[in-house]
């Protein structure tokens, strides 16, 4: 998970142009700034509920650590700077820098083809390489998505490194060509973890262990490889619908490499000091910041494990996560010799958000970002825009709403800029239009200069020879999966044995929404349904053929 997924995403575009002197800040200030930051949120703790601990370093010295809530709500154990929690996706950097090591090794190259190490992946017809894994850009399906089709996914069952290989492995298609885009995809990071093992000749968390943690004294480290491992001192992680009961929501997988480090922020400082100072190597550090290039020259914010980014006119190395019930964020402001770490044990507050208060209080005020003035826009001419939009890759909706007055874009605001040109949620959201000036599509690019194309849809209510023609069994190989379109009066609904019975909602012609998934059928030359498409945003499209 990226910064992208936190709350001060959609300040970093409009503070790309300034600049924030590239100064150590002192001491005082910087442990002022954090005290402040940290009270608002223990003022605002209503407990017994989790909390979150964090710290905050100076030239590679801890200067902050403070901690609240509960590690554990049974038995009323407070949260404090030494308590274990799990990291995320922040355990990322560690798996790309256990590749990188084993490059200086002498023993690998990035550049590798993933099958020299891996040969029971399939070949997709282009190069496939484990920089292209590191970077997010192979176009992998990622394998927590797609088990979630056989109705047992991530959390509902336990799940290891064999059966993710084995799911990864089953995919005959990617969702793109490898290097054409970027697209989050937890897969790449469980096949470096694997390559890990079998180059090195060691099992993922020794390796780790040995190149990494000894050396940069973090004794509060270790791997998730065996989820019923007594860890002393570690969190459990919670969750909760709304404002209802608090309930335990842990990860029970043996998973690693895409997230399973157990850790502490203060071990987190240690790390960061060592990007800092550079103590395993130049090299080492340089190559986890490089960022990620596509095939038609676009650089890409993601490196390897990491975010290169700007926050607020400071440059910005950081990377967040969340699993089951934890979330985290690390960000290191290079430069200024600061790094910022949180981690919860529960779904709320936001560690970003609160990584962010820290480093506000820090380094601001900032300088006001230039003010565009918006364009007079009628809202007649704005309803234009009003309805339905496919994704052209994904197939997902998105809608252009006005609510009172305000005009949204799948719920980002929009801000008419003039000639069809709108910003919405960071992006930059353009039209096109006919010669009868009628918008015929639509795009997003989004920071990394990623194009996203929609086109306008009919809002869809299917007729009872509708439903008829998609009713069945379903079966996928590659995901394991049968699912069965049932009818139900004028409803359709997905059912998996034993009890799953989700309700499809109609989007437009031969497309349904079902539970953050898009279910689509496509049709022969003389109409026929012939097949039944499942996707997601980490899974484009998943094919699967009717049962006899």
């Amino acid at each position: 998970m990226t910064r992208k997924n936190f709350l001060f995403v959609l300040t970093l575009i409009a503070f790309l142009s300034t600049t924030t002197s590239a100064q150590v800040p002192d001491k005082q200030k910087v442990i002022a700034g954090a005290e402040r930051a940290f009270e608002k949120y223990t003022k605002a703790y209503v407990g017994p509920a989790p909390g979150c601990a964090a710290a905050v370093s100076l030239n590679g010295e801890t200067v902050f650590e403070k901690a609240y809530g509960l590690a554990e709500l049974e038995h009323n154990v407070p949260n404090t700077p030494q308590t274990v929690f799990e990291s995320g996706s922040v355990a990322k950097q560690f798996t790309a820098a256990a590749l990188v090591l084993l490059q200086q090794d002498g023993k690998l190259s990035l550049d590798d083809p993933v099958r020299k190490h891996i040969p029971e992946l399939p070949d997709y017809g282009a190069p496939l390489t484990i920089r292209h894994l590191l970077n997010h850009t192979a176009g992998l399906r990622d394998w927590g998505t797609v088990m979630g089709l056989t109705g047992a996914g991530r959390g509902e069952r336990v799940i290891n490194q064999d059966l993710a290989l084995d799911v990864i492995t089953h995919q005959r298609a990617l969702d793109f060509t490898p290097g054409a885009e970027y697209s989050y995809s937890n897969s790449g990071y469980n096949l470096a973890a694997i390559i890990v093992e079998r180059v090195s000749k060691q099992k993922f968390p020794a390796f780790v262990e040995e190149r990494l943690f000894k050396p940069l004294g973090m004794k509060n480290s270790s791997w998730r490889d065996d989820y019923q491992r007594l860890v002393p001192g570690r969190a459990q992680a919670y969750s909760r619908q709304g404002n209802g009961p608090w309930r335990l929501n842990m990860p029970f997988m043996n998973v690693y490499g895409n997230g399973g480090m157990l850790t502490t922020v203060g071990d987190w400082m240690k790390w960061n000091a060592m990007l800092d100072s550079q103590s395993l190597g130049a090299p080492l550090v340089a190559a986890l910041e490089t960022q990620g290039v596509l095939n038609d020259g676009r650089k890409i914010a993601y490196a390897l494990g990491l975010v290169v980014d700007k926050y607020k006119g400071l440059k910005d190395v950081s990377h967040g996560g969340a699993t089951a019930g934890y979330q985290t964020f690390l960000a290191r402001y290079p430069d200024n010799k600061v790094s910022v770490g949180v981690m919860c044990n529960g779904t709320s507050p936001s560690a970003g958000g609160i990584a962010a208060s820290i480093t506000d209080e820090i380094f601001g005020p900032f300088p006001e970002a230039p003010k565009t003035e918006a364009a007079k826009v009628s809202e007649d001419e704005l309803k234009k825009f009003v309805g339905i939009w496919r994704n052209e890759k994904t197939h997902a909706p998105a809608r252009f709403v006005i609510e009172n007055g305000v005009s949204r874009w799948s719920g980002a605001r929009v801000v008419p800029m003039g000639g069809g040109q709108f910003t919405a949620g960071g992006n930059q959201l353009k039209f096109t239009f006919d010669k009868d000036d009628k918008p015929v599509s639509a795009q997003t690019i989004d920071s990394d200069g990623e194009v996203t194309r929609f086109v306008p849809e009919t809002e869809w209510t299917p007729t009872p020879a509708d439903l008829a023609s998609v009713k069945g069994d379903w079966f996928s190989d590659e995901a394991g999966a049968t699912l069965t379109v049932a009818v139900e009066g004028d409803k359709a609904l997905i059912k998996q044995r034993p009890a799953t019975s989700l309700p499809m909602q109609p989007l437009y012609k031969d497309h349904f929404g079902v539970q953050g998934y898009v279910i689509w059928f496509t049709r022969d030359k003389k109409g026929k349904i012939n097949s039944m498409h499942v996707g997601a945003s980490r899974m484009r499209d998943m094919l699967f053929a009717r049962l006899k």
